[in-house]
């Protein structure tokens, strides 16, 4: 396969998967183990599209960025036997509190996790942010659509910010997670039909996550711009604000693509300090 032909497929075959996925838990499972049960089609869908790069290591990969993909596998199955176990958020929110930390220290291994004083205090830090974060975006994901666009937009922009900062590998796992979003859009707009549980929040909204953390701990990427990007979360609620000013963003139609658009400034403003001024902003780690 030709290689555009090869990166368009690794775009369209996670929008298509997601969405074949969710409707086939709908159709096999009914209405409503679907509404718990169908986020998983997001790490299937991620799964799926990552597995169009040629020599996909099948076998327990050793690099930092293959490893996300099986990270996204192992989050969907555990977020998985949550949904069926479980009828409440609690373990849920309990899991996304420490999944960051579990995806860094193993893509980072020996080399983050090597006792060092500094290395230490940073994966910490990070881990716990990022945990935050994640427990937010459980809380968003209730509508079934906010806290899913809201993570898209978030592994869009950390992949085109590995772009133009010269991690092409960020994009790999960015963009075929970003496809993913929209394909859980696909058959979740305008009408809610899908609930989003565990197996979505863990192995896809928690992958763009410790991709960022990956970007801004374990390579060149400036990890100032990175936080930047993930402001997003910050600025969700400024979409309530607005739909309360313009009663027409508060239609189930308006609202997710209204997140979209103000969630991702913060991506754009970092990429653009990254192309145009990268020694704008000093780096968040030496």
């Amino acid at each position: 396969m030709p290689i555009p032909d090869t990166y368009l497929a690794r775009l369209v075959v996670p929008v298509v998967a997601t969405a074949l996925v969710a409707v086939l838990v709908r159709l096999i499972g009914g209405r409503t183990e679907a509404a718990r049960l169908a986020s998983i089609a997001v790490p299937v869908g991620l799964i799926a599209g990552y597995a169009v790069q040629p020599g996909w290591p099948w076998a327990p990969p050793t690099e930092a960025i293959d490893k996300l993909a099986w990270l996204a596998l192992g989050g969907g199955l555990l977020g998985l036997a949550i949904d069926l176990g479980t009828r409440g958020r609690l373990l849920a929110i309990l899991a996304a509190l420490v999944w960051p930390a579990v995806g860094i220290a193993w893509l980072g291994g020996p080399d983050l996790l090597n006792g060092h004083g500094s290395n230490l205090y940073r994966f910490g830090e990070v881990s716990l942010v990022l945990g935050v974060l994640l427990v937010r975006l459980a809380q968003l994901s209730g509508d079934g659509l906010q806290g899913p666009v809201t993570a898209s937009v978030v592994a869009a922009g950390i992949a085109c910010l590995g772009l133009v900062s010269g991690e092409p590998g960020l994009a790999s796992i960015g963009l075929p997670l970003a496809a993913c979003g929209l394909g859980w859009l696909a058959c979740n707009w305008p009408r809610r039909r899908f609930g989003f549980g565990a197996a979505g929040l863990l192995g896809g909204s928690g992958v763009a996550l410790v991709l960022a953390g990956n970007a801004a701990l374990l390579t060149p990427v400036n990890g100032t711009l990175v936080l930047v990007a993930l402001t997003a979360l910050v600025l969700q609620p400024v979409v309530p604000a607005m739909a309360r000013r313009v009663p027409a963003l508060a239609s189930p139609a308006l609202r997710p693509l209204a997140t979209a658009v103000v969630v991702a400034v913060p991506s754009v403003v970092a990429i653009l300090i990254a192309w145009l001024a990268p020694g704008l902003v000093p780096p968040l780690y030496e």
